[in-house]
């Protein structure tokens, strides 16, 4: 999926371009492509980058106010547990195997006084197949509060992609469309093919090939 702002400016560039760029340049949005971890995201011009928290956390951006905590991170782990399963006929059974509801039960680990609000298998994050939740929880480190988020998860190319949006609770409501377009607008560098033989033509269903040299016992088939 990709977000498009349509009739709107739009200011692209990359993670390490966006940090010399002064907070006073407008536009409808700014779109950030990590070529190193293979995605590209777009959020409000209203919010900002923000320092990284977690080893993992690969962008993490900040909506406007001091007091609501608004956020969003996109985090990505190497995952090479199912490299030898082809990945676009299986990417459904992966997702729930691998990233269902033991995935965010120690995701949240982290976490005080988890509730998970909704639940979903099936889901859809950039190229690959996600499950998503809404959670409430209260943080266990930095400022402590009580808050509301929403996570979407999948294995693409042998990463787990994570997006992780939440706010202080009472404001939810308030950033939850921002946190939907902002999920929505992720998207990968491709790099699984939609058919098994790439752009190959289906040589799978050929005939045999017979290669005969003279006598029966030196018949060859492929």
């Amino acid at each position: 999926m990709r977000f498009i702002f349509k009739s709107l400016a739009i200011i692209a560039m990359s993670v390490t371009v966006l940090a010399s760029v002064p907070h006073t340049t407008k536009a409808a949005a700014f779109v950030i492509e990590d070529n190193d971890d293979g995605f590209t995201v777009a959020f409000p011009d209203s919010w900002a980058k923000v320092q990284n928290q977690k080893s993992d956390d690969k962008l993490t951006i900040a909506g406007p106010g001091e007091n609501n905590l608004a956020s969003c991170r996109v985090r990505v782990r190497d995952d090479k547990r199912f490299m030898i399963y082809p990945s676009q006929k299986f990417a459904d059974d992966i997702q729930k195997v691998g990233f269902s509801k033991e995935f965010w039960q120690n995701y949240l680990g982290e976490y005080d006084d988890v509730e998970i609000d909704a639940f979903r298998d099936g889901a859809g994050l950039g190229r690959g197949h996600a499950s998503m939740i809404e959670t409430s929880y209260t943080t266990a480190e930095g400022t402590i509060a009580k808050k509301r988020g929403m996570m979407f998860a999948t294995l693409y190319g042998n990463r787990v992609y994570i997006v992780d949006c939440s706010s202080e609770e009472t404001f939810y409501d308030k950033w939850r469309p921002d946190f939907l377009g902002i999920i929505k607008s992720v998207d990968f560098k491709k790099v699984d093919h939609e058919n098994l033989n790439g752009n190959y033509r289906d040589f799978q269903d050929d005939k045999d090939v017979v290669i005969q040299n003279g006598k029966k016992q030196e018949v060859y088939r492929f």
